[in-house]
């Protein structure tokens, strides 16, 4: 399980001194820890860690774009958070990719606004940890908008 690789990771960059990673680490730890306490005796799954480290990837790149030209060190150090936190995710897709999936999700004539929360509700599962999920709303009303 990917849990068990971050654990694992984790306390090999732990005895081996090696900080980046284990503070970038930290953060998704406590977030699966979390998640199991609010069921106490639940394994969390891949997907849920894959949601937490997206989470912290997001909160990285806003301290990075944060402290933009005002403090180098922390925007370095939140742009090597967000390298290693990259690894533990799957393949990210293309916006290509997400167009073709928009594509075969639409089977409606119209393009309303209840199409486009339909296709988005459709597609969204396929997309966990693959695709920034802010995207997907700009990529289908461009679809639509072209339809």
């Amino acid at each position: 399980m990917l849990k068990d690789d971050i654990r694992r990771d984790f306390t090999n960059a732990r005895k081996a001194g090696n900080t980046d990673v284990k503070n970038a680490l930290e953060a998704i730890i406590a977030g699966i820890l979390q998640k199991e306490k609010i069921e106490v005796g639940r394994e969390v799954t891949d997907s849920e860690v894959i949601e937490c480290i997206t989470k912290e990837i997001k909160v990285q790149k806003e301290v990075e774009e944060m402290f933009k030209g005002r403090n180098s060190e922390k925007q370095a150090d939140a742009e090597k958070k967000i390298e290693v936190l990259s690894v533990y995710l799957p393949k990210q897709m293309t916006e290509a990719e997400v167009l073709e999936l928009i594509k075969v999700a639409d089977v409606y004539d119209d393009a309303s606004p209840k199409t486009k929360g339909m296709i988005i509700k459709t597609i969204m599962p396929q997309l966990a940890g693959k695709f920034e999920k802010a995207l997907v709303n700009p990529l289908v009303e461009k679809y639509l908008a072209n339809k």
